[in-house]
């Protein structure tokens, strides 16, 4: 009877060759898929980075020079001198840091009470929060405007950041995560005399920081560019989030592109260090988020 291994264990029908030899194509596959995406994501930042080094009157007339022949950090000083650029950074953050205060607790809260808890209702609850996602914040804009009239919010830091902090999404990641985490703990620190607010301080939240700082990288992300509501609550330009203020040094016939450019890395920035501070820790909670549904 005729085999197609010999004595020594090999496979002679070449069917190892063509398993390597596709599992290598797929990876070089999947390589140059992700270094086409990298590049159409760091393309138009580098390109407002070194436009940004360009004087202005050289901007569109050296199109082809892409690469600045005297750089110049012009633009970073004027636009800097020119417009209360730091009080805008400041209210950027003021308004960031306090959404993802709240958005950590309210939805780290909601997450475990939908994960671990039992009450009537509770599939309910989860599948309400959840169909909050398909509502679009702008549909709501109108009414939060009108309600928050009512309360005297408008052109507050309250009435900007009420839109965003319980955000849906963040109930949803961290009920995911606290799923994965085996009833067995929850048991035995109940047997020790722990609280559920116990249970909720001492165990889940040191366990879920990495879901936790991946939760605060989505929302700090977010709130840094949000547009729309702060423009449409907020009426003193004292008062301005960094993207709002941006928007009004575009002029209705002509520009400064330089600065808008340097505007625009700077704004950039914060971003990039949020990431690249909770880099590792934010991996791990993309990783171990939704293991278990």
């Amino acid at each position: 009877m005729s085999t197609d291994l010999d004595l020594s264990g090999e496979d002679r029908t070449g069917t190892g060759r063509a398993t390597g030899t596709g599992q290598y194509v797929v990876k070089a596959l999947a390589h140059g898929i992700l270094i086409v995406a990298s590049a159409l994501a760091i393309i138009p930042f580098a390109y407002a980075l070194l436009t940004s080094l360009k004087p202005e009157e050289k901007i569109f007339s050296t199109m082809a020079q892409i690469i600045p022949a005297e750089p110049t950090v012009m633009n970073y000083v004027n636009i800097w001198m020119q417009n209360p650029l730091d009080r805008w950074i400041f209210n950027s953050l003021l308004l960031s840091a306090g959404v993802v205060f709240f958005t950590l607790l309210l939805d780290s809260l909601a997450g475990y009470a939908l994960a671990k808890g039992d009450f009537k209702g509770q599939r309910f609850v989860y599948l309400l929060v959840v169909g909050t996602l398909i509502v679009p914040p702008q549909a709501i804009v109108v009414p939060l405007y009108i309600e928050m009239s009512q309360f005297k919010l408008v052109n507050t830091y309250w009435a900007v950041m009420f839109l965003y902090i319980a955000n849906p999404f963040g109930v949803f990641m961290m009920r995911q995560f606290f799923l994965s985490v085996p009833d067995s703990y929850l048991e035995a620190a109940r047997m020790d005399g722990c609280s559920t607010l116990q249970i909720y301080t001492r165990i889940m939240l040191p366990m879920a920081k990495p879901a936790l700082s991946s939760l605060a990288v989505f929302t700090f992300t977010f709130i840094w560019g949000a547009f729309l509501w702060p423009l449409i609550i907020l009426s003193d330009s004292a008062m301005y989030p960094l993207q709002v203020g941006l928007a009004g040094l575009t002029g209705q016939y002509s520009s400064q592109w330089g600065q808008l450019m340097a505007a625009a890395i700077i704004a950039a920035l914060p971003v990039i260090t949020a990431y690249l501070l909770a880099q590792k820790t934010f991996m791990e909670g993309i990783a171990l988020t939704g293991s278990k549904g």
